[in-house]
């Protein structure tokens, strides 16, 4: 399986969010403590791949919610989840 190379801000995004569903910009930066603008270009990166998709906050207008795009093939998407749980942990080490 060929998957496109990720950033590693990327990858820390995807392991979040396959463990938490659903989480907001803001909630990402705390969850994985990376600046703002690394967590954006992530989200960004994400997103371009069809690997997230992003609802309005109807509490918050001014806010996204993030989640893994439940449309995406599921072994590409297990793939890329085992790929960047991998790296978390070597990362952790």
């Amino acid at each position: 399986m060929d998957l496109p190379r990720l950033p590693k801000s990327s990858k820390r995004l995807i392991v979040k969010l396959s463990e938490k569903g659903q989480m907001t910009q803001k909630e990402l930066i705390e969850a994985v403590g990376m600046p703002a603008k690394t967590v954006r270009y992530a989200l960004k990166r994400l997103s371009e791949l069809n690997l997230i998709v992003s609802t309005p906050n109807l509490q918050d207008m001014r806010s996204m919610f993030y989640q893994l795009n439940p449309d995406h093939p599921f072994r590409r998407m297990e793939a890329h989840i085992t790929e960047a749980k991998k790296l978390v942990r070597k990362e952790a080490a």
